[in-house]
């Protein structure tokens, strides 16, 4: 029997409702020694479950904030103790301060950095360009792999001075096969739960509410659904700090009967199978799983067209993109939805059928290559890639 080598692998992430734990698990059950690092939130427990040492960081999503530079000192006196063989950092700021922690600690070790989507992008402030550009294009001199999920990010990454190489490898997968075997009865009981009859159009939205997910566009878009006499029902999986200025416009707009405020959910697989359709009104993404999720279900999607949602919505084949900020378009591709079963379900069978590609088993096997060549693994047979079955 071969004898695995014991190793630690660092993840810091800036909060744990991002950490990937399946992937962890994988590592895991190679052999390998998990410790991840982040600032605590309602996904703490999920990391605790999978016997994952879990440290608690105060990271900040402010660049500017305080916490950052005392996540910065505890991140070099951990990385000077623990000597891991891997450190893999995620999530803008929380990537800054460890890979500079690695540095004054003096780290030997490979830096894995996933970039969940850079801050500047075609169409981003100019202030994103000169302040988070140049950092991103310093710290890349001390990133071993470069981890980008979408192609437009891919282009830019492969242009900078990476101490290894920059890999594109798309998102950070789904269990595909999760989304496709729904318990009839556990949504029945969910839709009376929600007080829903199955006369309305139900739109589901699951994202943070906060300003980047840009929530706003999304209730006007219900209004103008409503002025038009629709039975719109949108429910909004989220929590976030602007939940005070959402519920206030929910409210000056009339719409407390149209519009729940659903808060942490547990049950995201259900939620999306009640709905009609899934929409993604952010400003700024990287490559969005929420997306990932509703293609896995067979749902029809609106999103913004941005960077990430394109590669995930095809225009007219697989859902509808919409400007930034363009209430009525948003309105008219809802309405066009709400009109036609037929196109729903024309365009859930195309979402379902693009699915496969984002399956899980298959991003954690390019992950797996990717550490392969800095940590040793045990020879193992792949798993065999999803395949579509409409």
């Amino acid at each position: 029997m071969n004898t695995k080598k014991a190793a630690y692998i660092a993840t810091v992430y800036s909060h744990l409702s991002v950490f990937h734990v399946p992937f962890m698990n994988m590592l895991k059950s190679q052999g390998y020694e998990v410790h991840a690092y982040a600032s605590p939130d309602h996904c703490k427990k999920d990391v605790k479950q999978a016997f994952i040492a879990c440290h608690d960081i105060p990271f900040s999503r402010n660049p500017l904030s305080w916490n950052n530079v005392k996540a910065l000192g505890q991140l070099v006196k951990r990385f000077k103790e623990e000597q891991y063989d891997l450190i893999h950092v995620h999530t803008p700021n929380a990537s800054v301060v460890c890979r500079i922690a690695a540095k004054l600690a003096g780290c030997q070790t490979s830096v894995v950095y996933t970039a969940h989507g850079f801050h500047f992008f075609k169409g981003a402030p100019l202030l994103n360009w000169l302040l988070y550009y140049p950092v991103e294009r310093l710290l890349s001199r001390w990133t071993d792999v470069l981890i980008t999920i979408n192609q437009e990010d891919y282009e830019r990454a492969r242009k900078f001075p990476v101490r290894g190489k920059a890999v594109y490898i798309p998102g950070v997968g789904v269990d595909v096969s999760s989304y496709r075997n729904t318990d009839i009865r556990k949504l029945q009981t969910l839709r009376e739960e929600l007080g829903l009859t199955g006369e309305e159009f139900v739109v589901l939205s699951v994202a943070e509410l906060n300003r980047n997910k840009n929530l706003e566009q999304l209730i006007h878009a219900i209004h103008e659904m409503t002025q038009l006499g629709a039975p719109i029902v949108g429910l909004l999986a989220g929590v976030g700090n602007r939940e005070p200025q959402l519920r206030a416009l929910v409210k000056q707009l009339n719409l407390e009967q149209n519009i729940m405020f659903l808060g942490f959910r547990r049950d995201i697989p259900d939620l999306i199978h009640v709905a009609d359709t899934c929409v993604l009104m952010s400003e700024r993404e990287g490559l969005p799983k929420v997306l990932l999720e509703a293609m896995s279900a067979g749902k029809p999607m609106v999103v913004t067209d941005i960077r990430g949602n394109r590669e995930l919505v095809d225009q007219d084949s697989n859902g509808y993109k919409v400007p930034v900020g363009d209430t009525v378009a948003t309105a008219g591709a809802l309405f066009k939805l709400f009109l036609n079963p037929k196109l729903r379900a024309e365009m859930g069978r195309r979402s379902w059928e693009k699915a496969a590609t984002f399956d899980m088993r298959n991003i954690m096997n390019e992950l797996k290559y990717v550490y392969a060549e800095r940590i040793p693994f045990p020879e193992q047979p792949e798993a065999e890639p999803i395949q579509s079955t409409v």
